[in-house]
């Protein structure tokens, strides 16, 4: 009586006792074709989103204009909003490959974070490059690691 259709599901079909999808079969096969297809495209997307990421982190390591680094940042919170995404189960590995995107987006964020701060250390005194370099390097290859492992998860061909 007071149960909310949003909080319960389709409660007149719980009522009735027929099953959603009950109707016809075509119609629950193309809701979980395009479910699917979303899920496929929620990681191609994500995908490109990388490979936006580490072509803009490439070029502003290698020089140092405002532009480059704005690129950087941008392609960072779109990786960001691209790793939030939700997959459903129809996809193999869903949850693994969940954790890898929030893996790999925070440790793009750290990456950037760190050449940031090295790029402002040189142009300072008194400062630890080696160090700061050091860590800039090692979140580079757990980045690239972590990309690694979501594409033998996701068994993604290049």
């Amino acid at each position: 009586m007071g149960r909310d259709k949003f909080t319960y599901g389709n409660y007149e079909n719980i009522q009735s006792g027929t099953r959603p999808c009950s109707s016809s079969r075509g119609e629950c096969l193309f809701f979980f074709y395009r479910l699917y297809r979303n899920d496929v495209r929620a990681l191609e997307d994500f995908v490109a989103s990388y490979e936006k990421f580490d072509k803009a982190i490439t070029d502003f390591s290698i020089s140092k204009p405002d532009d480059l680094e704005s690129k950087a940042g941008d392609a960072v919170i779109e990786l960001n909003g691209r790793a939030a995404v939700r997959i459903s189960s129809l996809i193999k590995n869903d949850a693994e490959l969940m954790n890898e995107e929030l893996e790999i987006a925070d440790l793009s964020g750290r990456e950037l974070d760190s050449l940031r701060a090295y790029k402002r250390a040189v142009r300072s005194t008194n400062a630890d490059l080696d160090g700061l370099a050091k860590e800039y390097g090692d979140l580079t290859s757990k980045r690239r690691a972590a990309y690694a492992r979501f594409k033998s998860l996701s068994d993604y061909k290049d």
